[in-house]
């Protein structure tokens, strides 16, 4: 897995969203060493997947901005995806 090569694409595919503003065009993908699976996320809005992945949660959240996912919408898409960490306090017992 090509970890940092997606980060980059993202981090691209974003920045020229904010660029062109709305009339963004096509963005090349193949400028980036990513795997299939990386590839298939990427092209195929996996939020699920690039999550899973391990793309930054500040990355994940401008990537579904660009894609016109509101906050609740892929919030509701990562809570399914895990367990909420649960702590204690070391005075509880």
């Amino acid at each position: 897995m090509s970890l940092y090569q997606l980060h980059r694409c993202v981090w691209d595919h974003v920045r020229a969203g904010q660029v062109s503003g709305s009339t963004m065009r096509a963005f090349d993908v193949n400028q980036y060493d990513l795997s299939e699976t990386e590839r298939s996320a990427f092209e195929g809005k996996d939020i699920g997947g690039l999550y899973t992945m391990g793309l930054h949660p500040v990355l994940l959240n401008g990537y579904c901005r660009a894609q016109g996912l509101s906050r609740n919408e892929y919030r509701a898409i990562l809570e399914r995806l895990g367990e909420p960490e649960t702590r204690k306090a070391r005075w509880q017992k």
